[in-house]
């Protein structure tokens, strides 16, 4: 045997097996935190957004990087990866089943749709609706679902559902939900006796999914204290790492995932691990999180059956690999801006939207009862030894109960909001928040104490606040 080429052959399985790794690797990390934020967390638009330099960090770039190298990896090893034994075998196995994609398409939606039904929901856990027509719409177009001769016209009452949707919930908030879009046109074309229109259903599944995720991922960037939330009410979540650090994986770790499912990059294999990560958040969500993530699921599994389908992949285009390496990492740079500017100027829009509303109930005071035993706050500042400060909240008398937020009021309970220049920068769940850095000058540093729903708590007329300024003498580092 010659040694050089029994050498190369090691080398290149041991790629092979590396480049696997970083995959599962990068699916494993962010397992728990897959979930969508807003069907575990208290979410408000109006919590102020990061703006763009607030998200740009160190650690944003590092993990940036990190996922260019393994889409650019998994790029180059793609036809090498599809021939592994096992790889193989695992692709013709789920190959062989294409001609089901459209009986998993009706069940999965159907089951989605009659679950909605009955919880009063549109789609997804978050989406309450006491509009009936709408609820009972849901059940007539998963009753359509059942014959194969309507199967189109449940096409258009899903685009109906979601239409109606965006006047419900607004039309930012539904970019969360733009695969239900594509389910709708997947039954309008897979029905198609046009090949042209035919040969688009699978492309708009895969291409909503992916911006699905590449947009949520971005919100985690932009509200950071979302997700936090959820860390703090589940540590074990963040698998020990530091939170800010964790959130910024987990959003470029989602955000990498859309983008290689919206290319279909390593295609049936991507899908089945991603399947199985979802299955795992099942042990710290339970039953809410499986039927919230059941139309995932189910596109999930089509791309096992499907593959990519007729329709050549995106950047598949570029035959020549060394030129579609580059090409490969500049669309994944270019399409992470190309929605992250919009999604920065939108959240900043609602926030000022969310703000001004003059009969917000964050205006509104609840009198405590008692005056001897009144929440009693002080706060303290301690300099952060990487950059901004860190405030830490000294109470009496007073439970934080994330949980409640947004719920009736109860007496020594809620949370509280914190103001800078007069301006709310985050609701706090806990006795510490970092206060990220600050422009050279003096900044007001305010923080209330807030019933369950929001309204702040008074003594005697007189809110429930402590105060302080800090002074930034030079820009930070």
């Amino acid at each position: 045997m010659n040694p050089k080429s029994s050498s190369g052959s090691l080398q290149r399985k041991s790629s092979i097996w590396l480049s696997l790794s970083a995959l599962l690797g990068c699916l494993w990390f962010p397992s728990t935190a897959e979930a969508h934020v807003k069907w575990f967390s208290k979410y408000s638009y109006a919590d102020q957004p990061l703006d763009l330099m607030e998200v740009l960090t160190p650690s944003f770039y590092l993990l940036l990087g990190l996922s260019i190298i393994v889409i650019i990896s998994l790029t180059l090893l793609e036809e090498k990866i599809i021939k592994i034994s096992w790889v193989s075998r695992i692709d013709q196995w789920f190959g062989s089943r294409s001609e089901h994609i459209l009986y998993v398409m009706r069940i999965g939606v159907g089951v989605t749709l009659v679950w909605s039904w009955q919880a009063d929901k549109v789609f997804a856990p978050e989406l309450a609706t006491s509009t009936g027509w709408v609820i009972w719409l849901e059940l007539a177009v998963a009753f359509l679902l059942v014959f194969r001769k309507t199967i189109r016209l449940a096409g258009v009452g899903i685009l109906i559902l979601y239409g109606v949707s965006i006047s419900i919930f607004g039309f930012f908030h539904m970019l969360d939900y733009l695969l239900i879009a594509g389910v709708g046109w997947f039954f309008i074309a897979i029905q198609s006796k046009n090949p042209k229109i035919k040969i688009t259903a699978l492309p708009a599944v895969y291409a909503t999914l992916g911006f699905c995720l590449i947009w949520l991922g971005i919100e985690k960037l932009v509200y950071p204290s979302w997700a936090k939330l959820l860390l703090q009410e589940h540590p074990v979540l963040a698998l020990g790492v530091e939170h800010d650090f964790f959130v910024t994986a987990a959003a470029l770790i989602e955000i990498s995932l859309g983008f290689m499912i919206l290319v279909c990059l390593q295609e049936r294999l991507l899908a089945l691990i991603i399947t199985l990560v979802f299955v795992l958040t099942t042990l710290v969500f339970g039953k809410e999180e499986v039927v919230g993530h059941t139309l995932i699921h189910t596109v999930l599994i089509v791309f096992l059956f499907a593959g990519a389908g007729s329709a050549t992949p995106p950047l598949h285009w570029i035959k020549n690999v060394k030129l579609r390496l580059p090409a490969t990492a500049l669309a994944f740079v270019v399409l992470l801006a190309t929605l992250m500017v919009p999604y920065i100027y939108g959240s900043s829009v609602l926030y000022s939207v969310s703000n001004k509303k003059p009969t917000d109930v964050h205006e509104m005071k609840i009198e405590v009862k008692s005056r001897e035993e009144a929440p009693r706050l002080a706060i303290s500042l301690h300099k952060d030894p990487v950059k901004g400060w860190n405030i830490e909240l000294i109470t009496e008398n007073f439970t934080f109960a994330p949980a409640s937020a947004g719920h009736d009021p109860v007496e020594g309970e809620g949370h509280a909001h914190l103001m800078i220049n007069g301006e709310k920068v985050a609701r706090l769940y806990d006795r510490w928040y970092h206060i990220p850095n600050l422009p050279i000058g003096k900044h007001d540093v305010v923080v209330t104490l807030n019933a369950n729903n929001h309204a702040g708590l008074a003594v005697d007329g007189k809110a429930i606040k402590a105060e302080t300024q800090i002074e930034v003498l030079a820009p930070s580092k």
